[in-house]
């Protein structure tokens, strides 16, 4: 065999005898398990106030708002029940509450105090009890 044959050869029979070897369980698709629902302790929906002029603003508890930098977000809960961060536009804050100039729509449900442990994609579960007094609010 020459050197030319022993370059082309010694990569290949490398890389068989190396995936020829471990555990052969492990060459078997294994399906990860959805982590469980979190639980969370309020649930609000983004809702509208009267100004003077009749124009109407949008408005999210200040606790739900998070910043990274000059960014705004708060966390939607969409109908799959799964979180999203949204970026806000916010301006200024009315009575505890922030006014929202861009990024959500009325009716969307945000996580009501925000949590840094609630990340992108977790199933949430509603505590309908709180839900409803923050909606009656």
């Amino acid at each position: 065999m020459n050197k030319r044959e022993m370059r082309f050869l010694l990569p290949v029979a490398f890389t068989l005898l190396v995936s020829g070897c471990g555990n052969q369980a492990g060459t078997h698709a294994v399906k990860e398990r959805e982590p469980a629902p979190v639980a969370v302790g309020m649930l609000v929906p983004v809702r509208t106030s009267g100004e003077a002029g009749g124009r109407e603003v949008l408005l999210v508890p200040a606790s739900s708002v998070f910043r990274n930098g000059e960014l705004a977000g708060v966390l939607v809960v969409g109908n799959d029940q799964r979180i999203t961060r949204r970026w806000i536009r916010i301006g200024r804050i009315v009575k505890g509450d922030v006014v929202v100039l861009g990024g959500v729509d009325k009716g969307e449900l945000v996580v009501g105090e925000y949590n840094p442990e609630l990340g992108e994609g977790v199933t949430v579960i509603k505590s309908p009890k709180k839900t409803e007094e923050a909606e009656s609010k």
